[in-house]
């Protein structure tokens, strides 16, 4: 029976790993690249000692970077798709951890519905085919909560101590917020042992491991600090957080590429699969607090540096603690639960297919076609007379200068870079102007609808449409009474001067 059992769940990982793969390697230049990914591309590209500068100037850590830069050179073909490439396989592995180091002594249901829901998740599909470091925070998250438990049953044990160490300082020097909020929700956990010198040792080795870092780590912490309200959308810190964790939820239970009849869907289907949560919760209570710890942790630092729509990126890590409460309420609660995992898992494969349209992501900046429109802005001009605007504000900028080496392009993020736009304007050697901007404006007075107004009043101008606003993001717009200039989600004007 129990060959029979192993057999079982081997198949059934590979069933998953095999589904998976499928959906993350499908397509894999459907979206357009967009900022971060283009810092990764330029980043990994570079030598060793300039990676790590500019990493450590972007205030990041240079592990993904570095293993970025050693992928891309045993690779071939497009640089962008192979460094997606990379965080698939980094998806895939996470997939293996999960299922070996954390469901060895599971019971089966627990594991086939986490499994489930994970191979599924619309969240993991979005995040897990960019060229950024989210899959392999999962994986390091995944193998230093399976070390710290393996260590906390034999606390004695120097070379469990020593995987937990490693393991830490790897993820530290991946990504800081999943690090440190591993770190905390470690202590809570390793403390109950209450071998207090074996965990101040501990501590220390991974003090010592992260030394060459704590420079550039005390100056993340002094950059947080000073933007306490970056980039809110709403006048209220209170509704703001809501906002951002409602946003949060959301994406961990349905992904962030919905139709619009999902959301009503969606809404129907939260209470019960938080009630599956609290159920799972209750069942795994000595992972509780330390659980907690995490997500209150790892918020936090999000919330306070990222607007909402990019929260759900920065916490993905926590989505295995938050899928395995779901599928360990099921196992609580076989009859019902089994329904409503049923529909949630139902509800991503439609937010894949969802995904898989392009249209109707929630964070417009992943639809971006910034080489679409840098194809056309250079069939149809010359470098040497064209000024292209870009609403520094909004739109990946940097991607599009990426696109168009040579021609001038500048970001207008204030009114002095409006002013200096101006006075490029009335350059005569100015014969044209691209314009692109939000068709809703958020810079400081409407800055890019004054430009605008002011362009089309004294050149020639013509409209290039390329992405229309998709029936679900019209839905939100309407809902939170969100006024916008047209029905193109993306679109660029070409103003030429006829009288020259």
């Amino acid at each position: 029976m129990r060959r029979a059992e192993i057999r079982l769940e081997y198949a059934w990982l590979g069933l998953c790993l095999i589904v998976q793969a499928v959906l993350l390697t499908h397509r894999l230049n459907l979206l357009p690249m967009w900022g971060d990914e283009l810092f990764t591309v330029q980043a990994a590209q570079e030598p060793v000692g300039k990676l790590v500068d500019m990493v450590r100037g972007d205030v990041h850590p240079p592990l993904y970077f570095l293993l970025a830069h050693s992928w891309i050179r045993i690779t071939s073909g497009d640089v962008l798709v192979r460094l997606r490439l990379l965080s698939v396989l980094l998806a895939l592995l996470a997939t293996v951890a999960l299922d070996r180091l954390w469901f060895s002594r599971a019971p089966r249901g627990i594991r086939l519905w986490c499994l489930a829901l994970w191979s599924s998740s619309s969240c993991l599909l979005l995040y897990s085919r960019m060229a950024r470091s989210y899959s392999l925070q999962v994986l390091l998250f995944i193998v230093v909560c399976w070390a710290a438990l393996r260590w906390s049953e034999k606390i004695t044990s120097a070379s469990r101590l020593l995987i937990w160490v490693g393991s830490l300082a790897a993820l530290l020097y991946t990504h800081y917020v999943p690090g440190i909020a591993a770190w905390a929700g470690c202590m809570v956990l390793l403390f109950r042992g209450r071998e207090m010198r074996r965990l101040l040792i501990a501590n220390a080795l991974v003090w010592v491991a992260y030394m060459p870092w704590l420079a550039t780590l005390a100056s993340v912490v002094s950059i947080w600090q000073d933007k306490p309200g970056l980039l809110l959308v709403t006048d209220n810190r209170i509704l703001e957080m809501g906002l951002k964790l409602g946003y949060w939820g959301f994406s961990f239970l349905y992904g962030e590429a919905i139709p619009v009849w999902m959301l009503v869907v969606s809404a129907l289907l939260a209470i019960p699969v938080l009630w599956l949560l609290w159920m799972g919760a209750k069942v795994a209570r000595d992972w509780v607090a330390p659980a907690v710890v995490m997500a209150v942790i790892g918020f936090g630092g999000v919330a306070g540096w990222v607007s909402y729509a990019f929260g759900p990126a920065r916490l993905l890590f926590l989505l295995p603690v938050v899928l395995l409460a779901i599928a360990a309420g099921v196992n609580y609660a076989p009859r019902p639960g089994t329904v409503i995992a049923g529909a949630l898992l139902a509800a991503n494969l439609v937010g894949i297919a969802s995904y898989f349209g392009a249209r109707d992501l929630l964070n417009i900046g992943y639809l971006a076609p910034m080489e679409s429109i840098a194809r056309d802005i250079a069939d149809n001009s010359s470098p040497a007379d064209t000024l292209v605007l870009v609403d520094g504000a909004n739109l990946s900028g940097s991607v599009l200068e990426y696109y168009l080496p040579g021609f001038t392009t500048r970001q207008i993020s204030t009114a002095q870079d409006a002013d200096a736009a101006r006075l490029a304007i009335a350059n005569p050697g100015t014969r044209r102007v691209w314009f692109l901007r939000n068709p809703h404006d958020v810079t400081p007075g409407h800055i890019m609808e004054h430009m605008e107004n002011d362009l089309l009043r004294v050149r020639e101008g013509s409209l290039h449409r390329y992405t229309p606003f998709s029936p679900t993001q019209k839905a939100l717009m309407r809902a939170a009474n969100i006024q916008v200039s047209t029905d193109w989600l993306y679109a660029a004007w070409e103003f030429r001067d006829t009288k020259r």
